[in-house]
């Protein structure tokens, strides 16, 4: 599955290889990666596939919202099961690696990877793949919506329904033409003075749309104090492909625990992650000891960062991460502060090819400690800073922190105030970086900004 205006990163096809800076230091001998340059854009010979070898080749199981049923065996489209977590436990007692294919639709908690409640771990290798288009999986479920106003508060409809995180509106779009996010307000008094938002007062929720016509399932999609997807120290190497998600109170992708493993996302996404008292990412990694990558995602209007990685026990980190074609936008809702595209931490070392970065409160790239980024080709413009949000983080597009070291090929930048900040002791090379006239860059005393 491609998305659409997003380049595909294929096989070694033809185009000038490109050699890695000196002292990126990303380990090529356990997973080899080229990069070549082709025309105007950059290609790798990145095979998503590869690092999920095992459980393609394992039992298959069969994931139908239209046509499933949970107790089926799972094991053909006509015995299809209805929920993707069903299919991760029938994956886990068979004992070996495995993978799942899921048909096109939309999935919420019930029916999805977290069964109304915990994520259902797969403790197998697993390999999740939508099937015959995009697999929508959200955190909550259909609510019993009246057609008929609140009586007290005419402009809006009440429903019942607690630990509410973001209200979206599936009829009208936003400025990135995705789902529009209705206005959190502080009552039912508030909320009836006010179109476009929602109010949750104890186990009511009230819901006045734009448009101000009753919400209903089709139209209102309400998401929880829930998580979406998160693997722990338990789970072993993973794939995902073709899946969107929409919420998730720890991150829309939530990775934590101290374990040995893959994890590759292909066309995902992550949406509308975190909420005001919990400012989470759209997809966030910690302390994985192996490759992450994404080829090909987004990671848009979450709480806080699109990509954010972290490494937490200390020594030489072992995480590497690659990211191929990917988006981050919008992310920095409500009054979180310095809020990032693509953001790692901890020493980490990693590699952007094709992303595009942009309209995030905060620096669209940047990293801190001692980690370092090669980027190829990578756009970000736009940065709206995190002054909207009450902070004084100026609108920049790369930004290197403490000892990090940042290595910008054929890079571009455009709209923001700074094109490039490196603090403290960072590093920031370039080669052939374009930047839009009237970009300033800055670089603290001890840091550098050169070109290699």
């Amino acid at each position: 599955m491609r998305m659409p205006g997003l380049g595909l990163s294929g096989a070694g096809s033809a185009g000038r290889r490109v050699a890695p800076p000196s002292g990126l230091g990303f380990p090529f001998a356990d997973y080899p990666l080229a990069v070549r340059r082709r025309g105007g854009r950059f290609v790798t010979d990145f095979k998503p596939e590869t690092h999920a070898a095992a459980a393609l080749a394992g039992p298959e199981y069969f994931v139908d919202i239209a046509t499933g049923n949970d107790g089926n065996p799972g094991t053909s489209w006509g015995a299809a099961v209805k929920s993707i977590f069903v299919a991760t436990q029938l994956g886990n007692a068979g004992g070996v690696p495995f993978h799942v294919s899921v048909r096109a639709g939309v999935y919420s908690r019930a029916n999805s990877f977290t069964n109304s409640g915990p994520m259902v771990i797969p403790t197998q290798p697993a390999a999740y793949r939508a099937v015959g288009g995009r697999v929508t999986c959200w955190a909550g479920g259909d609510l019993g919506w009246s057609g008929s106003p609140d009586a007290t508060y005419g402009n809006c409809y009440a429903v019942a329904r607690s630990n509410v995180t973001a209200v979206l509106d599936l009829a009208h779009a936003n400025g990135f033409g995705e789902p529009a996010e209705l206005v959190r307000v502080t009552d039912a008094s508030a909320c009836n003075a006010t179109a476009g938002s929602w109010a949750q007062v104890g186990g009511t929720l009230y819901v006045h749309r734009a448009d101000g016509v009753a919400p209903t399932n089709a139209t209102t999609r309400v998401l929880l104090v829930v998580d979406a997807f998160v693997l722990d120290g338990t789970a072993k190497s993973a794939y995902l492909e073709g899946f969107d998600f929409q919420g998730g109170a720890n991150g829309g992708v939530f990775v934590q625990g101290v374990a040995t493993r893959s994890l590759v996302f292909v066309d995902c996404s992550a949406r509308y992650a975190g909420g005001p008292s919990h400012l989470y990412d759209g997809f966030r990694v910690f302390d994985t000891t192996g490759l992450v990558a994404f080829v090909r995602c987004v990671a848009a209007s979450n709480a806080k960062d699109g990509f954010n990685l972290h490494w937490g026990q200390g020594g030489t980190p072992s995480l590497y991460h690659l990211t191929i074609d990917c988006r981050a936008y919008g992310n920095g809702r409500y009054e979180s502060q310095s809020n990032n595209g693509l953001t790692s931490h901890d020493g980490l070392t990693g590699i952007d090819v094709g992303g595009r970065y942009h309209d995030n409160f905060g620096a669209n790239v940047v990293s801190n400690s001692a980690s370092r980024l090669w980027c190829l080709g990578t756009e970000a413009h736009d940065s709206l800073g995190d002054g909207p949000r009450g902070g004084v983080v100026e609108p920049v597009d790369f930004n290197t922190q403490e000892t990090t070291r940042f290595w910008l090929e054929r890079t571009k930048t455009s709209g923001s105030a700074r094109s490039l900040v490196a603090g403290d002791t960072s590093t920031i090379r370039l080669r052939q970086h374009r930047a839009e006239t009237g970009q300033a860059q800055l670089a603290d005393v001890g840091a550098t900004i050169a070109t290699y």
